[in-house]
């Protein structure tokens, strides 16, 4: 029987197996080399267009460089992408350990333990030489003083961004900071004109310690707003970090998944 053989019959000859197309399911060699998108000829005109090239570029351009590979144009475009996250993923995460500690460190200011009356080992009071209560105004102090360190530090790091998010919580803390600036004067807490908070330690060390108390602790205090507000950034810049790092890729069922903040994909095609 010859391959192109037409004759009648059950049709399995090789003619009506690479090109007949009658039947329900069209299931011969041609159909699958021939028609539809998903074919072998339907991957090579992808192939031809330079349409898997693009995609292939797109997916190398993100991925980082081997150490010692000599950079062609698309490596140094990969490397100042990532160099570019790494850059603003390192920021974030600074801000993000600022506004941690400075949280940490409204917490202890806070706590109204600190401002209680000092006792001695029998558990009673303690007394100043006029019979006034005395506090331990060194631990009052420290926990000041972190979180003026803290508050600055907050204040650099967050400024140094781009994130209008992030910068709005920044101006939010200025400006509450600002609202209190005579009772932080009170207790020795200027505000410099760099928006950074000096303290001066004689004048802590004079000053009443229900006035630091007022400053810091209970609901609606000028602690308690900074504290949310340090809080907030801390979620901002964690969210931002993480998404930062994320690169896109191909899932495992071969399909293009953009994780990122960014289609990378869109200056390829």
């Amino acid at each position: 029987m010859s391959i192109f053989s037409v004759s009648s019959g059950s049709g399995n000859n090789f003619y009506n197996m690479f090109f007949n197309t009658s039947g329900s399911g069209n299931n011969n060699a041609a159909a699958g080399i021939f028609s539809g998108g998903s074919t072998a000829i339907g991957d090579l005109s992808l192939i031809k267009s330079g349409a898997y090239k693009k995609l292939l570029n797109a997916y190398y351009d993100v991925q980082k460089p081997e150490k010692g590979r000599t950079s062609s144009s698309s490596s140094t475009t990969a490397s100042k992408f990532i160099n570019g996250v790494e850059d603003s993923t390192g920021k974030l995460q600074s801000a993000k350990n600022d506004a941690s500690s400075l949280s940490d460190a409204l917490k202890k200011l806070s706590n109204r333990s600190l401002y209680m009356n000092k006792r001695d080992e029998k558990g009673n009071l303690v007394k100043g030489e006029k019979g006034e209560a005395v506090y331990d105004t060194e631990a009052i102090g420290k926990a000041v003083k972190e979180f003026v360190e803290s508050y600055n530090s907050f204040i650099d790091s967050t400024g140094n961004l781009n994130s209008t998010k992030m910068l709005s919580k920044t101006l939010d803390v200025i400006k509450t900071t600002s609202k209190n600036a005579g009772l932080l004067a009170d207790i020795g807490i200027r505000i410099g004109s760099d928006n950074k908070l000096k303290l001066d330690e004689d004048k802590l060390k004079e000053a009443k310690v229900s006035t630091i108390n007022s400053l810091f602790t209970g609901s609606g205090s000028y602690g308690s707003n900074i504290s949310a507000k340090a809080n907030e950034s801390f979620r901002i810049a964690s969210s931002s970090s993480y998404a930062g790092t994320r690169a896109s890729s191909y899932t495992y069922s071969g399909a293009y998944s953009t994780l990122g903040t960014t289609n990378v994909l869109s200056k390829y095609m």
